[in-house]
């Protein structure tokens, strides 16, 4: 994606150099030729309408399961189409929401034909369920001045009724922001009779499901999951998002408190009440569910528990209490990122007493990526290298994408645990003949060959592990067969 300034300079060249390139591109590239036809017809809004149908009812039909290395070309089509889409909005609001709504419909065909283990699939059709509720707001507007006055309300309900029944046809949780944010869609009143309307299904359900003489929220809680269960948690869920999105604090709690009456919450649900509570700044509320007995007693997540008071405190700009309630969770939790909050609001004195608590700390973690984590934050780069090469087999059990993602967030001039995790990961590629992740295999390779340029030149190089040139040896004599990933090296 380009960021706005290149934007800026893509505007100030003729439109001669744009075409050229365009002209150029043209034919290299089925996804991008694909895009360039559709920006064609962006003249002709009816045959880019036509072309986006036939694009979409083409989409809900395919079957074809596709490999892992077709799924970033499949989640960029799926993104140039969603902007192609919204592209016709707002000139053409109504033609729009169909095609979105023809859009979504294809939700099964997509994530049945891919591993969406990422979530990028999933995430664009979350997407699309806040640009249907953006785009059905301008055609509700548009309704409301053609309609006569005495029929508004049967166009409320219309609409009302349309989100009930997306809410419902919600299999794969693309639609689970469709509540709320409905906001965007429904007037406040509109919003609270929605409210009246699943607050009636609910005790509806419950009085079906349960004899009068069983403990109502006893029953509930030990009930097995099966249909009336999981409908009940819809329509639970249905409730606090209305709520959230009707914006007024009386009625959430009034939801929360109805609610838990039938049932003990979890950490998520509470989580969900504390958050809705401080983004409208109702501290005092916030802070009596977080003193409530059955809190204080540890039914719920003690340190999560005190991670509120630290917000709360910390949005109230009193750091004398945020200081002290970060070392009451450190104390439970002691994660790199809180010693580096309390390091930032400590007093030297106190930072000193606290640097000596890591150290005591890090040797006792029995999560590798905590202990490297820790010894990183107070700058012990030896220590924390050290761990990576002792307990190196460790990452060996490990999943591949946290790994991944791990290496992500590792400061600069960490090369040598970069090292180490490269290096499991590519050996349980080859281990295991995984041949289909030979490319990544491969670009693991390539970036242990960029990193021994860099680790052979420094003063401890490879410390106590083996050099870039005895692990290849290594490699290519017990993988020396492997071809599919050694032709890879070579591209």
């Amino acid at each position: 994606m380009l960021d706005d300034e290149q934007k800026k300079g893509l505007s100030k060249l003729p439109k001669t150099a744009l075409v050229d390139f365009i002209s150029d591109v043209q034919g290299m590239d089925k996804l991008l030729d694909k895009k360039i036809e559709r920006l064609l017809l962006q003249s002709d809004k009816p045959k880019l309408v036509k072309k986006l149908t036939s694009t979409l009812k083409g989409l809900r039909r395919r079957r074809k399961v596709l490999n892992y290395w077709e799924y970033s070309d499949f989640v960029t089509e799926l993104h140039y189409l969603a902007d192609d889409v919204m592209s016709l909005h707002p000139e053409l609001p109504k033609a729009c929401l169909d095609l979105l709504e023809l859009f979504m419909e294809s939700i099964d065909s997509s994530l049945e034909r891919v591993d969406d283990t990422k979530g990028d699939i999933n995430d664009l059709y979350k997407s699309l369920t806040k640009s249907w509720l953006q785009v059905a707001a301008t055609c509700y507007a548009h309704q409301k001045k053609t309609v006569a006055l005495d029929e508004q309300d049967i166009l409320s309900q219309a609409w009302s009724d349309k989100v009930k029944a997306m809410a419902t046809d919600n299999d794969y949780g693309t639609k689970d922001n469709l509540l709320h944010n409905v906001d965007l869609l429904l007037a406040p009143a509109e919003i609270q009779a929605l409210i009246e309307d699943y607050r009636y299904d609910y005790e509806t359900l419950l009085t079906d499901a349960f004899s009068d003489d069983e403990p109502l929220a006893e029953s509930i809680i030990l009930q097995p999951m099966n249909a009336n269960t999981f409908e009940k948690r819809r329509l639970e869920t249905a409730l606090i998002d209305l709520a959230w999105a009707l914006s007024d604090i009386k009625t959430f709690e009034d939801i929360y408190l109805y609610l838990s009456s039938h049932r003990a919450f979890s950490q998520y649900e509470f989580d969900k009440l504390i958050r809705f509570l401080l983004k409208h700044q109702a501290f005092d509320v916030a802070l009596r569910y977080l003193n409530a007995d059955r809190i204080a007693e540890g039914n719920l997540n003690e340190v999560a528990r005190l991670d509120w008071f630290i917000e709360i405190y910390r949005q109230q700009n009193n750091s004398a209490l945020q200081l002290e309630t970060l070392n009451a969770a450190f104390e439970l939790d002691p994660t790199p990122t809180r010693f580096k909050q309390i390091m930032t609001m400590a007093s030297p004195a106190e930072q000193a007493s606290l640097r000596k608590k890591i150290y005591e700390l890090a040797e006792q973690q029995q999560d590798i990526f905590t202990a490297i984590e820790l010894w990183l934050e107070i700058e012990e780069r030896a220590r924390a290298n050290q761990v990576a090469i002792t307990r190196q087999e460790e990452f060996d059990n490990i999943q591949y994408t946290a790994l991944t993602q791990w290496l992500k967030r590792l400061p600069d001039d960490t090369n040598l645990i970069r090292v180490v995790v490269y290096r499991s990961l590519l050996n349980d590629i080859l281990e295991n003949v995984r041949t289909l992740a030979y490319g990544h295999a491969a670009r693991y390779y390539k970036h242990l060959v960029k990193l021994d340029a860099v680790i052979s030149r420094s003063v401890d190089n490879y410390s106590s592990l083996n050099t870039h040139q005895e692990y290849s040896i290594a490699l290519k004599e017990k993988h020396g067969k492997k071809y599919g990933f050694w032709e890879r090296l070579e591209h």
